[in-house]
C-alpha cells in the first residue's frame, strides 16, 4: 500500500515538473539591438576615455593610427514593444576633443518615465594604437583588455576585470569585481575592495592594496619590487625561486604558512604580531607583505 502511494506521488511530481518545463518553453525572450561602428583618427598624445554602465568591454591594440570601436546596445524582454521602448532609453555620447576621444553610455528617463524593465547591456569592441592611453570606468559588467603597452586606468564596480599581456603603467581600482591578470610588466597599482585577485607571470613593480580578498601571485619574474598591504585577506605567494627575493613580513592577527627551507629572521614573534624577514635586503629584490587579519601562505 505504501509503495503504491509513493508511485502515485512520483507520477504527480513528474507531471508538475513537465508542466512547469512546458510553461518555461512557452516564454520566448525578444531581443532588440542597435549597432554603431566608427573610426577616429588618432594623434600622438590622444587618449581614449570610456564611461560605461552595464557594459561588456573588450579592448586591444592594432598597428593602425585609428581608434576603432563597435558598440552594440541590447534590450531583452518577453514583450518586444517593451524591449524596443527600453532600448530608446539607452543614450550614447561620442565626442572627440583635441586630445581625447570620449565615449559614454547611460540610461536617460524623461519626466514620469518608468525605469527599464528589460535586461539591458552594452557591448564595446575597441581597438587602439599601441601608444594610446586608455581610461575605463564601468558599473556592472566585465572588462577584458589584451596587449596594451602604454598607460591604463580602470575604475570599476561589480565588474570582472581580465587583463592579458599588459605593460607600461596601470592603475586599477575595483569594488566587488574579481581581477585576473596574466602577463604584466611595468608599474602596476591595484586597489581592491571585496575583489579577489589572481596575478601570474609578473615583472616590474606591483603596489597592491586589498580588503576582503583572496590574493594569489604566481610566476614572479624579474620584478623591481612587490608591496602588498592587505586587510581581512588570504594572500598566497608562489615565487618559484624563493631564494631570489628578500621577504619583509608584517602580520597582525594572521596565520603564516611557509616552506621548511624558509628560515625567517624574527624581530617580533608573538601570538597576534609577527615581524620577520628572509634573506638580506641589499642583494635581493623585495617582496613586502603587510597583513592585518587573514593568512599568508608562501609556497615553494
Amino acid at each position: 500500500m505504501l509503495r503504491h502511494i509513493y508511485n502515485i506521488l512520483s507520477i504527480l511530481i513528474f507531471l508538475q515538473i513537465l508542466g512547469f518545463n512546458e510553461s518555461i518553453a512557452q516564454v520566448k525572450v525578444q531581443v532588440v539591438s542597435q549597432k554603431i561602428s566608427e573610426s577616429v583618427e588618432w594623434k600622438q598624445g590622444m587618449r581614449l576615455e570610456l564611461n560605461a554602465e552595464r557594459a561588456e568591454i573588450y579592448c586591444t591594440t592594432h598597428p593602425l593610427t585609428t581608434i576603432d570601436f563597435e558598440v552594440t546596445f541590447i534590450a531583452k524582454h518577453e514583450n518586444k514593444k517593451m524591449a524596443e521602448s527600453d532600448l530608446k532609453k539607452m543614450k550614447w555620447i561620442n565626442e572627440t576633443l583635441s586630445n581625447k576621444v570620449f565615449l559614454r553610455n547611460y540610461i536617460e528617463l524623461t519626466r514620469n518615465e518608468s525605469k527599464p524593465e528589460s535586461d539591458i547591456k552594452t557591448i564595446y569592441h575597441i581597438k587602439v594604437p599601441e601608444e594610446c592611453e586608455v581610461a575605463i570606468s564601468n558599473y556592472f559588467g566585465k572588462i577584458e583588455i589584451n596587449n596594451l603597452n602604454f598607460k591604463l586606468n580602470i575604475t570599476s564596480e561589480f565588474s570582472k576585470i581580465d587583463l592579458r599581456n599588459i605593460s607600461g603603467k596601470a592603475t586599477i581600482k575595483s569594488t566587488f569585481g574579481d581581477i585576473s591578470i596574466l602577463g604584466i610588466n611595468g608599474d602596476i597599482h591595484i586597489e581592491s575592495n571585496r575583489s579577489d585577485i589572481a596575478i601570474s607571470n609578473i615583472s616590474g613593480m606591483l603596489d597592491l592594496h586589498s580588503i576582503l580578498a583572496e590574493v594569489i601571485i604566481s610566476r614572479i619574474n624579474e620584478i623591481k619590487e612587490i608591496k602588498i598591504d592587505a586587510e581581512k585577506s588570504k594572500v598566497i605567494i608562489q615565487p618559484v625561486e624563493m631564494n631570489r627575493f628578500y621577504f619583509d613580513l608584517d602580520l597582525t592577527t594572521a596565520e603564516l604558512e611557509i616552506p621548511e627551507a624558509m628560515k625567517l629572521n624574527f624581530t617580533k614573534n608573538e601570538i597576534e604580531v609577527i615581524k620577520a624577514s628572509f634573506n638580506d635586503k641589499e642583494n635581493h629584490t623585495q617582496i613586502a607583505v603587510k597583513l592585518n587579519i587573514g593568512s599568508l601562505i608562501i609556497e615553494q
